[in-house]
């Protein structure tokens, strides 16, 4: 239950924030996967790489694959509301969704929409509006791209990205939608993005687009709650539309199965020792092991002095529970994932 501390100054009342007890924090929301390891629910991701890659056609891709349910490069999908939004140029779109139902043979679906206004993310009215729009609409809203949302804010300056980032993280906050931006890398240097490295830092998950023996290809190459992975390569097929006298692209996996995430390590030495305590517990232990039997077992090999010791191990073994490393029923006992 939480505790709403208050002081008193100037005769008046100041209320704190409000504070909660782990067992409090065990019914917060937990991470669900909207794109099986890639995408969570109520998050940012960005999408970025260099121009004329094919960063559109891919944001298009999962937008459409996001809204009829449909599996994106062999990752399961869960079916959402999404809206898409062209910011930067919405003259093409047209062309792009009539290819893909001239390739697909389907109608889009009705919980798939689009959005053509003036949008800034560091005006609060701007960002009022958007949570009105998205409130009960949308799962997912795509923003193609960042710089179209935020071209009054200088993009290298750590406080106007600032508060640009507080307008997305209201959005997330107050409508429980995942925010997907498109952007654009660095002038020279194709493996981070540009702009302050406060928006790539407050992004929950990175998806890099590159070349791989000449095709475009993504891989996660970053995220806060999973693993990355590896190249993803797909084509940029071109269709005619006769009836348009134009053509546009759609994107086609190359492979034909998940990209092999790449498996992580434990970041600390000390946690690098308490998941190797917890495998030698669950390996010779005739019952099943609790919780804080490995936490008292790591205190004993924890690089620390003696009074921190078992502070550590606990931290380590939180850690560890948090990365996946280790899982942890309701009744505190521990096993691996396999």
């Amino acid at each position: 239950m939480n505790e709403i501390l208050s002081v008193q100054k100037s005769n008046l009342t100041i209320k704190g924030y409000p504070l909660y007890s782990a067992n409090d924090v065990s019914f917060w929301p937990r991470s669900e996967w909207l794109v099986d390891g890639i995408i969570q629910r109520r998050s940012s991701a960005v999408i970025f790489g260099e121009s004329r890659i094919g960063k559109s056609f891919l944001a298009l891709d999962l937008a459409s694959k996001l809204a009829s349910g449909d599996s994106w490069f062999g990752y399961p999908v869960k079916k959402c509301n999404v809206i898409y939004f062209p910011a930067e140029s919405p003259l093409g779109l047209h062309q792009r969704l009539e290819a893909m139902r001239v390739h697909t043979g389907h109608q889009f679906p009705e919980n798939l929409q689009f959005m053509r206004s003036s949008v800034d993310v560091s005006n609060s009215d701007d960002v009022t509006k958007v949570i009105a729009t998205v409130s009960n609409s949308a799962d997912v809203l795509f923003i193609d791209t960042f710089n179209a949302v935020a071209s009054s804010s200088d993009e290298n300056s750590s406080k106007e990205m600032g508060r640009v980032l507080n307008g997305v993280r209201r959005i997330i906050d107050e409508t429980g939608c995942t925010v997907i931006f498109v952007h654009h890398c660095g002038w020279n240097e194709k493996d981070r993005m540009r702009g302050h490295s406060s928006f790539s830092a407050a992004m929950d998950t990175r998806i890099g687009v590159t070349r791989d023996s000449g095709h475009p290809a993504w891989r996660v190459r970053g995220q806060r709650e999973g693993a990355d992975t590896e190249s993803h390569r797909y084509e940029l097929r071109v269709i005619d539309l006769p009836d348009l006298k134009c053509s546009s692209c759609v994107v086609l996996p190359i492979d034909g199965s998940p990209a092999r995430k790449v498996i992580p390590q434990p970041r600390t030495e000390n946690q690098k020792t308490c998941l190797s305590v917890a495998r030698e517990l669950l390996s010779i232990s005739q019952s099943q092991v609790k919780v804080d039997n490995l936490i008292d077992e790591s205190t004993k090999l924890m690089n620390a002095d003696i009074k921190h010791r078992r502070q550590r191990s606990k931290e380590s073994v939180d850690a560890l529970v948090k990365a996946g490393f280790i899982n942890v029923d309701d009744k505190g006992y521990i096993t691996l994932p396999n």
